[in-house]
Parts: structure tokens; sequence; C-alpha cells
């Protein structure tokens, strides 16, 4: 799923928003930008939204390089590690 920054912005907006997929759809056709799918949606909605709370690192990652959801996986078992470990 490969994106543009100003897209995963939207997404990430409208997420946090609580907003439909119809009302995303919307806003990125207002926007000029491609419509997502449900299953897309989803990742959004159910996922990242979460993932990046309160983590501008997260977030930069997520908007800036576009990582995926395995990706953020990956790096929250190392955390999860690191902090088990200390």
């Amino acid at each position: 799923m490969i994106t543009t920054k100003e897209k995963r912005k939207c997404l990430l907006t409208c997420a946090r928003k609580g907003l439909l997929l119809a009302a995303v759809n919307r806003r990125l056709e207002q926007e000029s930008l491609a419509p997502v799918n449900q299953e897309q949606w989803n990742l959004w909605r159910d996922y990242f939204v979460d993932i990046v709370r309160n983590d501008p690192y997260f977030e930069h990652e997520l908007i800036d390089n576009d990582r995926s959801l395995a990706w953020f996986a990956k790096e929250v078992n190392q955390r999860r590690s690191k902090f088990i470990a200390s």
C-alpha cells in the first residue's frame, strides 16, 4: 500500500477523528487524492492511529517514510524486549 505523504496525513487525521469510510473518501476526493477501500481504511482506523498515538517517532515513520504494519510490529516487539530486559 504505497501512498503519498499528503494522503497519509489525511488518513491519519481522519482516523483520529473516527470518520467512516464514506466520509474519508469524500475528504480524499476533496483533496484530489485516490480513495481507499475498506481493508485499507481498517488498517488506519484499527491499527495505525493507535500505534502512533503519543509517539512522534512512530508518527514520523508512518507519515514521512510510509512504514508498513509489519515494520511497526517489529519495532514494538523490539521496544518490549528492551523494556523487559532492563
